[in-house]
């Protein structure tokens, strides 16, 4: 008798302790504002939970006690989840289950999860029993969710209940024909409601086969899963995810309207889905409307810069979450976001194609500022895959500066590039085509990790080249559009000693066809389209400050270098005129006219894989046809009777 009113004490006690501890998490999640801390506060009451399962654990198990164990058990398990402690999850359900069978004398016949659960549930037929059984279950579901292991969940149901005899394996045939005893127990406190878990588990699992389908490239059973998962009660986050993933099956079958639409409703659900918005300017690009995908972009990067969604996404987080269950890698894949600096310079490169110069100018100059912030140093070499290297989103920056007749903001913001780059530009760099580890004279072909690391330095000296370059050519542009030609030369005089600096094997390969010009790789692409704009840019200046010579040998120069450029043609010409010579210009004028589609144009075959400010200055740099210079070439031409 003694020892009954002893443990009776005892299971007050813990019970107490239970919903103390419950009480005290939930009050600080209520305060907690910081993911991290979050995370921390969680660590701490699962130690405090572990320690009373322990406590209870410590004394042979009895039916009185078993209901409270179960409880402090389940709420043990969903804290150990919460924080990834999967291994120990495992460990404590199996001894819990073991315990609970030793409670009415049963041994367990196997220490396997499902053979366990076979046994428990053919053991208690009494329902409160079943009620705390069947949230351990749910807690089993979860980490078989978390651990990618569902089939064993889906296993011990179609094993478990008679009427779920499905010979096709159906997933949902299988789900839908769950049925647990999950009622609440008033004077236990438990972390999360077991009829939610069940919920959460249950559109987890719809939404795992969905995501299984796309993987496989079944997109037309992802969409059922999806539009069964919609069905279901979900929490807000979920439910706008699933509408997004929805949209993404549409638009791969074909059906874009009904795509959009799954992504507004999205949008209705949760305001701060940025995976919808994502996925919308994406399907805007394809569909070329630009001014949608414009709008898409600007409110993806006010809501992900927005610091009241970002204190939406870290408050009202439950203990666990369909984040923490849908812990498949293809699942964050598919509904992946950019960064902020991704996104806006995604918005900036469309308002500058768009020639919305001024707010292009905007969205760089706050990228530039976001970059500068973040500490990240102008030669840091890391970053997202979908964001150019950062001195190329200077050198871009810089170009929109040009175009929005801000020269000294363009001049400034290249001397920043160059202050960091030109001492890093080697003495001289000897390249292949395409660009590949140097060997000697028959030697055989070098390691793959020697020749890789080879590979990578000699693009990144090149690099150093191209930004230092591009740098000076920008530089150059911008005193010339303030017709300080003096320092126009000067700039992009700088510009050539570094360009010329690297020396192109197998010269053979220029002025032939467009595939060799794809052979020669982009890198040196970019060489000699700079090198030929260079030195068009510099003839322009030295026409302007008299030097007609001089100007005429760099436009000869620059078609060699990168041949088929109409204005620098236009330039050579003028050139020829002003120096008297009427008669070349003559010949050059009827080559250019008579001959233009037989001449190599690689201008046109490959522009488009070509740095940003590199394509656009071709037109802006040097675009000014001279003045007149048709009208004189044609009235020469008839005044000297020659036909065009």
């Amino acid at each position: 008798m003694h020892q009954g009113i002893r443990r009776s004490n005892c299971l007050d006690i813990w019970t107490v302790e239970n919903n103390d501890i419950i009480k005290k998490w939930k009050l600080s999640e209520r305060i907690q504002e910081v993911t991290l801390r979050r995370h921390d506060t969680r660590k701490r009451y699962y130690s405090e939970i572990l320690r009373l399962l322990q406590k209870i654990q410590g004394v042979p198990s009895v039916p009185a006690g078993i209901l409270l164990e179960l409880t402090v058990l389940y709420n043990t398990l969903l804290f150990a989840i919460s924080v990834s402690e999967f291994t120990e999850t495992g460990v404590l359900l199996t001894q819990g289950i073991v315990r609970a069978l030793e409670s009415l004398g049963c041994q367990a016949p196997s220490s396997k999860p499902i053979v366990l659960w076979h046994t428990a549930l053919q053991t208690f037929t009494d329902t409160d029993h079943l009620t705390h059984l069947h949230q351990l279950l749910c807690a089993q579901w979860a980490l078989w969710l978390c651990t990618g292991q569902l089939e064993n969940f889906l296993d011990l149901l179609s094993d478990a209940q008679e009427e779920a005899t499905s010979p096709s394996g159906d997933l949902l045939a299988v789900i839908r024909d769950v049925g647990f005893y999950i009622e609440e127990n008033p004077t236990l406190s438990v972390a999360m409601a077991p009829r939610e878990l069940k919920e959460l588990a249950h559109i987890c699992t719809v939404t795992t086969k969905g995501i299984r389908r796309m993987e496989e490239g079944k997109d037309s059973e992802a969409l059922l899963a999806f539009q069964e998962a919609v069905s279901q009660p979900a929490p807000r986050t979920l439910l706008a995810q699933l509408h997004t993933l929805t949209g993404i099956c549409l638009a791969k079958l074909g059906r874009p309207q009904s795509a959009i639409q799954c992504y507004r409703k999205a949008m209705e659900v949760d305001f701060s889905c940025q995976s919808s918005l994502y996925q919308s300017s994406l399907l805007f690009r394809q569909q070329g409307n630009v001014q949608a995908e414009m709008e898409a972009l600007g409110l993806l990067h006010a809501v992900v810069t927005s610091p009241v969604c970002r204190q939406a996404s870290s408050s009202q987080a439950p203990l666990l979450s369909a984040d923490s269950l849908l812990q498949s890698q293809a699942f964050s894949c598919i509904l992946a976001t950019p960064s902020p600096p991704v996104v806006q310079h995604a918005l900036a490169q469309q308002c500058l194609n768009s020639e919305r110069i001024p707010e292009a100018v905007e969205h760089y100059l706050d990228l530039l500022a976001s970059l500068q912030a973040d500490g990240k140093p102008l030669m840091n070499m890391s970053g997202s895959p979908a964001l150019p290297r950062i001195p190329e989103i200077y050198l871009e920056a810089a170009f929109v500066m040009l175009k929005a007749k801000r020269y000294c903001d363009a001049v400034a913001i290249c001397e920043e590039v160059v202050n960091k780059t030109v001492d890093l530009v080697p003495e001289r760099l000897e390249l292949g085509i395409p660009i590949e580890e140097d060997q000697r004279p028959g030697s055989t072909t070098m390691p793959a990790t020697v020749s890789g690391r080879n590979k990578e330095i000699m693009e990144q000296r090149l690099n150093y080249v191209l930004w230092a370059g591009a740098s000076y050519l920008l530089q150059g542009q911008a005193y010339g559009y303030m017709k300080d030609n003096t320092e126009a030369v000067t700039s992009l005089t700088r510009s050539i000693n570094l360009l010329v600096k690297v020396h192109i094997k197998h010269k053979d390969w220029q002025c032939r066809d467009a595939g060799d010009w794809e052979a020669a790789g982009l890198k040196v692409q970019t060489l000699q389209r700079m090198k030929g704009l260079v030195l068009a840019s510099r003839g322009v200046s030295f026409l302007h400050n008299g030097k007609q010579k001089e100007a005429l040998c760099d436009f000869q120069l620059s078609l060699q270098t990168y041949p088929g450029v109409e204005h620098t043609e236009l330039w050579l010409i003028e050139a020829l005129w002003q120096l008297g010579r009427k008669e070349e210009g003559m010949a050059h004028w009827r080559r250019r006219t008579q001959g233009s589609t037989k001449r190599p144009t690689p201008v046109e075959n490959t522009p488009r894989g070509l740095p940003l400010y590199l394509q656009s200055c071709l037109q802006d740099g040097i675009s000014v046809e001279p003045e007149g210079l048709k009208k004189k070439m044609e009235d020469l031409i008839h005044s000297r009777g020659v036909l065009t």
